[in-house]
């Protein structure tokens, strides 16, 4: 077990840009300060390792940590480490606040590399399986049909498509049908609206919101009906489908169009399993027409 710790606290001062150690005394305090983890490293470093499975950072919490554990060590250096086991949609918190991400993917490959360095114990080997079989889960949109496709599935599914759309959040969502795993991005005004487009989980739709004004319910049917006109215009060379929704609301958040080709707007191989090129060359289309129709202001006044 000593050689295993020290891999991965080589590991983790690797991520930290810093150089490896080979016998400096580690001392390991948990619940310090109310931070997860913290290792005294020798006699100049400190790993500050915050631990998150499902939730996320909230508030503050990661420069509080900070702040307490290098008040308590003012002559070293911190080395603060998020470690995410679970999926999230971004990081930007943890990067703003300085920490080094420390991702199930990234786990993995450490523990495999202890595994092959010898080790042989059972509350290691069961732990190394859960996160394999938490990294499968998420890789399961692949090989599964999309009406299989479970929560993990569709948080893989997001994941992948942040790497082609950056600005591409996703999270789970609440409503009174039951919620739905969604993501949503591509973002831009028309005529002092935000459009955007939003998955749904099989559904793609295109939405219409305004968060910082107060429009009333009748203006918001007005523009939301004038946005789906103007998206029509928009896509008349265009071989994807728009068409409106069934349940037209007039809340600050609205679908004005639902999106989809002659199979789906997920696209499928022959064996019937996501086509991700085709898919991304999809959505791609889709956001092709809301750049064209944001120029198009010929129905942005109610007249």
């Amino acid at each position: 077990m000593h050689n295993a710790g020290k891999i991965f606290v080589n590991y983790l001062l690797e991520l930290s840009k810093e150089n490896p150690i080979s016998s400096e005394n580690i001392v390991v305090k948990k619940q310090l300060d109310s931070t997860d983890i913290v290792a005294e490293i020798g006699k100049n470093l400190i790993l500050l390792i915050e631990d998150k499975t499902d939730t996320a950072e909230h508030g503050n919490q990661l420069d509080r940590y900070k702040t307490a554990i290098q008040a308590r060590y003012p002559n070293r250096k911190i080395l603060p480490i998020f470690c995410k086991t679970g999926n999230q949609s971004n990081y930007k918190k943890a990067k703003k606040s300085g920490y080094n991400l420390l991702l199930r993917r990234d786990f993995l490959n450490v523990l495999i590399k202890i595994k092959e360095s010898g080790l042989e114990n059972n509350i290691f080997n069961d732990f190394l399986s859960l996160l394999d079989f938490r990294e499968k889960e998420t890789q399961s949109f692949l090989h599964l049909h999309p009406n299989d496709w479970s929560r993990y599935s569709w948080q893989g599914f997001f994941l992948s498509l942040q790497e082609v759309f950056p600005d591409l959040n996703w999270g789970y969502v609440a409503n009174a049908q039951g919620g739905f795993m969604g993501a949503w991005w591509h973002f831009g005004a028309w005529s002092g609206w935000q459009t955007y487009l939003q998955i749904e989980e099989k559904s793609l739709v295109m939405k219409l919101g305004c968060w910082t004004e107060k429009h009333l319910p009748a203006a918001r049917s007005s523009v939301r009906n004038r946005w789906l006109k103007t998206l029509k215009a928009a896509n008349k060379e265009s071989d994807i489908t728009i068409t409106p929704p069934v349940r037209r609301g007039n809340g600050r958040s609205m679908t004005a169009a639902l999106v989809s080709s002659e199979r789906n707007w997920i696209q499928l191989n022959k064996n019937q399993l996501i086509d991700f090129d085709a898919t991304v060359t999809f959505l791609r289309k889709a956001m092709a027409v809301i750049d064209k129709a944001r120029s198009d202001l010929t129905f942005a006044d109610d007249k």
